[in-house]
């Protein structure tokens, strides 16, 4: 009986409140991803490469095109079985990450497979040169380091301690401090003069204008530059 009803609230649906927070979760990261993607794309347009051939060169430009359209669409997969902010293959539902949707666009559903099936979460870094995605990625003139730029991680929910990708954290976390230190800053200037000019003569009320002006700068200044830190790709 106990299994049942076990059963029975694991296909219940979630809260509405869940439900609204994890949509806002998935928003947030979705932002970060096509940060990340645009950031890549750009610094992989301006990546020297005399050295490819004619055809890698026409292959690497089709292939950044993708990307970017990839990008637009905004459609990256979920990740709902690890802990942590880690690469996704595929995701539950069948959407590809950026580079599973590179090898699908050129007609290689049998790499995506094969990776699928030996391990979803791999990172392209971690693939041993000679393997057919990496040749495959060097037959169409990337590097395996720009593939791996490409891979985005996933997290289960929005994680604020992010790995920030090239950004360093410190560089990432000093950035959104001074950010929440001048947001701070201006709105209590911001209501100072509010306060002042609203009430020139009651020392009570101005005190209290000011009182709620700082007690909803102490919340959302900091939130700001939580997420903020949290789309740093």
């Amino acid at each position: 009986m106990s299994s049942t009803r076990n059963d029975v609230s694991a296909d219940r649906p979630p809260a509405p409140s869940v439900d609204a927070v994890n949509r806002l979760r998935r928003r947030i990261d979705a932002v970060r991803i096509r940060e990340h993607l645009r950031r890549t794309e750009a610094a992989l347009r301006d990546a020297e490469h005399d050295h490819l051939t004619n055809t890698q060169r026409r292959r690497r430009q089709r292939h950044l095109d993708r990307l970017a359209a990839y990008r637009r669409r905004g459609e990256f997969p979920t990740n709902r079985t690890e802990a942590e902010r880690t690469p996704l293959f595929v995701g539950f539902d069948g959407t590809p990450c950026a580079v599973a949707h590179l090898l699908l666009e050129a007609g290689r559903e049998d790499l995506v497979e094969s990776v699928q099936a030996a391990d979803p979460t791999v990172r392209i870094e971690d693939l041993p040169d000679g393997h057919p995605v990496v040749e495959w990625v060097e037959a169409n003139g990337l590097t395996k380091a720009e593939a791996a730029r490409i891979q985005p991680t996933y997290p289960e929910g929005v994680q604020f301690a992010t790995t920030c990708g090239p950004v360093p954290c410190w560089l990432a976390g000093a950035f959104v401090t001074l950010v929440g230190a001048a947001v701070f800053a201006a709105s209590e200037y911001v209501g100072y003069r509010f306060a002042s000019e609203a009430f020139p003569d009651n020392a009570l009320k101005r005190r209290g204008v000011l009182g709620y002006v700082t007690v909803l700068n102490l919340f959302l200044a900091p939130l700001l530059a939580l997420v903020l830190f949290a789309l740093f790709p």
